[in-house]
């Protein structure tokens, strides 16, 4: 008896577990890439507008919205700075503590570009921020706080 006839046949078991591994990579990566066709662009691309706004506090004055809470308040102006072009309908201010406005206490109307502005009367420390709400859900655009103006 040879040496060989001795040992057991196992010459087989690593070609199939790489072939297996293989098959399940390419499954995993054919699921992967149909996701992505099936979902289309949107999937890939972020729809929140991309803009810079500019905020100016002005104690002891006011604005075209109340959002106060306190006596201790001022005007905050809001101005576009550049960026996205946004629907004035898709935009509100909410001020923490305060309250919310939308296009029309804002005075804001159609498109809002850069250098259009808004001015709000808030708490001199309060927390602002610029929401763009459209379709079920809402992304800060821009931030405030009163308490590090």
């Amino acid at each position: 008896m040879g040496v060989s006839a001795l040992r057991p046949a196992d010459d087989a078991v690593s070609p199939v577990v790489g072939v297996v591994l293989l098959f399940a990579i390419s499954i995993t990566l054919a699921a992967v890439t149909a996701g992505v066709v099936v979902a289309g662009d949107n999937a890939l691309v972020s729809t929140s507008p991309q803009a810079s706004f500019e905020f100016t506090y002005d104690a002891g004055t006011t604005g075209s919205a109340d959002l106060t809470d306190s006596g201790n308040s001022g005007a905050l102006t809001i101005a576009h700075a550049g960026g996205d072009t946004m629907d004035a309908s898709d935009l509100e201010v909410r001020a923490q503590p305060g309250g919310t406005a939308g296009e029309s206490a804002l005075g804001w109307s159609g498109e809002v570009t850069a250098g259009s502005s808004v001015t709000v009367t808030v708490d001199a420390g309060a927390t602002v921020r610029l929401v763009h709400a459209t379709d079920g859900s809402s992304t800060t655009v821009a931030t405030w706080d009163g308490d590090s103006a």
